[in-house]
């Protein structure tokens, strides 16, 4: 409270600089959040003269919940407490009234039982609460209102913090009113705990081995094999990354219906594109190792993602499958991210070995045995990438939901085998997946970029930096996932709160001024924008384009509302 009420008092902390504080003038000030500073066991304490936009922001329901729990615990030991001692008080008052001997030792039990109320009272701590807290560290304000110095000083607080960083990237920022003398900023995250994540992997190969990329690394968009959708990488929507146990993805496409118009010449170009070449018609991978931060990922062209799904609705009549279009979405989507998703896998092994070993390996694998061996049967890593997509769609998961959506499973099996082996050679090599020692070869290539295990070896046992459990964190949605051009299939998971990741960076601009923000010039420095609101409230907005989770996140705390009113609502309208 001393602190409080000092705080009130001072310009640089809560006190309206133009404003006179007199006696009896009623202050109101809202707690926006508590916070576990390093040390763990000191509490940094944010109070506010506005009122949260987000009243959970910083204190979550389950804090807030064991608080209340904890204080009702506390005060019933206490009047616990006080009652016994007012019991032992009236005790004590009848015993000395009947002996009248005793008397003269009164004053000693009533300093003793005075002691008592004032020493063994109850106390309450926050020691119970510390797991529900968020981490915070703190760090000095630069007085310049440089973005870039501003970010630097907050990099260096959480670098000397001593805690892991953040899994997802995801470091929130929150500074005071007023960039004063010795004002501090403080930044709150979620410390990582577990196996290295891939993020920090793939990081660490960009920071401490950049001979490992390609230089210059690629800024544009496009397919590898032929030209697709010349849409500007800016007006890509990025899409959350699945799991194949999760119901996202059918939830996303459940009731859609395919545009049918010219369907028949749309399935036949189809499959003369996936027999030219393979699933990489209709997606692909573009690696960080070749391409920039802003361009890296798995892109899918969007139309010729429906005229996959088209093709899987003309195969369901050939093989007597009842399947909805909803299904053969699905089914377009999942192979084909799957597929794409393996090359991923691929270049996070690869990652791994650069940094264990301090070498580059993703170029010199991708020249010496990617290329040398493209359009042969031993093209190996297009085969188990149609492996992964069988293997994605005999997951127990999606095998109980395809079940339940068409009749006929048998037929359906053949469907997507027929899919599968219209490719070509290495592609449809894809059962060799069933064999461990496929796996070991495929493992070799890569630690080696030797194409060939020499015949009187059986390679070396490296197959689990595929198949085993990794000794890192990779998670699916690690790896930004976008869109070219415009397709039923895309427009639905783009516009479904639980596919739907993070907006472009144009796209958010759009809805900042819905907002009534404006682009202050003079605010931002560097690669940042700053906006400022009605309220006088500013938003810093980086020009790096898409905008991460992070500033997403942020952006929706700010204006005060969630991801599905911002896809449902704001959306829409832009």
């Amino acid at each position: 409270m001393g602190e409080l009420e000092q705080a009130v008092w001072s310009p640089t902390k809560l006190k309206p600089t133009d404003s006179r504080i007199g006696p009896g003038t009623k202050v109101v000030a809202y707690c926006c959040g508590v916070f576990l500073l390093p040390d763990d066991k000191t509490l940094c304490v944010l109070v506010g003269r506005s009122k949260p936009l987000v009243p959970d922001a910083w204190i979550s329901s389950t804090l807030k919940a064991s608080a209340d729990a904890l204080l009702l615990e506390h005060q019933t030991k206490v009047a616990e407490f006080d009652d016994a001692i007012s019991r032992k008080r009236q005790d004590n008052e009848d015993f000395y009234g009947r002996h009248s001997a005793m008397k003269k030792f009164e004053g000693f039990a009533q300093a003793q039982l005075a002691m008592k109320s004032q020493f063994q009272r109850p106390v309450v701590t926050a020691e119970r609460l510390r797991t529900f807290m968020l981490r915070a560290v703190k760090f000095p304000q630069p007085t310049s209102g440089d973005t870039e110095k501003l970010a630097r000083s907050a990099i260096s607080a959480v670098a000397a913090s001593g805690w892991p960083p953040s899994r997802d990237g995801n470091y929130a920022g929150i500074l005071p009113g007023t960039a004063g003398h010795r004002a501090q900023g403080l930044v709150s995250w979620a410390p990582h705990s577990g196996l290295p994540s891939y993020p920090e992997v793939r990081w660490a190969v960009q920071r401490r081995l950049p001979a490992a990329l390609r230089k210059p690394r690629s800024e544009q968009i496009g397919s590898p094999n032929f030209d697709t959708g010349a849409q500007p990488v800016e007006d890509s929507v990025q899409v959350q990354g699945f799991v194949p146990e999760a119901n996202d993805l059918k939830d996303s496409l459940d009731d859609l219906q395919l545009d049918q118009i010219g369907d028949r010449d749309r399935v036949d170009g189809v499959r003369s594109d996936l027999k030219g070449q393979g699933f990489e018609a209709i997606a692909w991978f573009q690696p960080y190792h070749v391409w920039t931060e802003e361009t890296w990922g798995i892109y899918f062209d969007a139309r010729k993602l429906d005229d996959l799904a088209l093709s899987f609705l003309d195969d369901f009549k050939s093989e007597n499958v009842n399947g909805s279009h909803s299904l053969a979405a699905l089914l377009a989507f999942g192979l084909t991210y799957a597929h794409e998703l393996f090359h991923a896998r691929v270049e996070a092994a690869l990652s791994w070995l650069e940094i264990n070993a301090q070498q580059p390996r993703h170029l010199r694998y991708q020249d010496r045995v990617y290329q040398a061996l493209r359009e042969t049967p031993d093209w190996l890593e297009e085969a188990l990438a149609n492996w992964s997509a069988w293997d994605w769609f005999k997951a127990p998961s999606i095998r109980s939901l395809v079940t339940r959506m068409a009749s006929n499973i048998e037929g359906l099996d053949r469907v997507v085998e027929g899919a599968l082996d219209l490719a070509p050679p290495g592609y449809r090599e894809w059962r060799l997946g069933h064999h461990a020692a496929t796996w070991r070869t495929f493992a070799n290539q890569l630690s080696t970029a030797n194409p060939k295990i020499n015949s009187t070896s059986i390679g070396l046992p490296l197959e689990s930096a595929l198949t085993g459990p990794l000794p890192y964190d990779f998670q699916h949605a690690d790896i930004p996932l976008r869109f070219v051009g415009s397709g039923v299939i895309a427009d639905r998971l783009q516009s479904h709160p639980s596919t739907f990741n993070v907006p472009p960076r144009r796209e958010l601009e759009r809805a900042l001024k819905r907002f009534h923000h404006s682009l202050d010039a003079s605010g931002g420095k560097g690669g940042h924008q700053k906006w400022t609101g009605p309220d006088q409230r500013a938003f810093i907005l980086p020009t790096r384009d898409p905008v991460s989770p992070g500033v997403f996140k942020t952006f929706l705390h700010h204006v005060g509302i969630d991801k599905a009113t911002y896809v449902r609502q704001v959306r829409p309208n832009l």
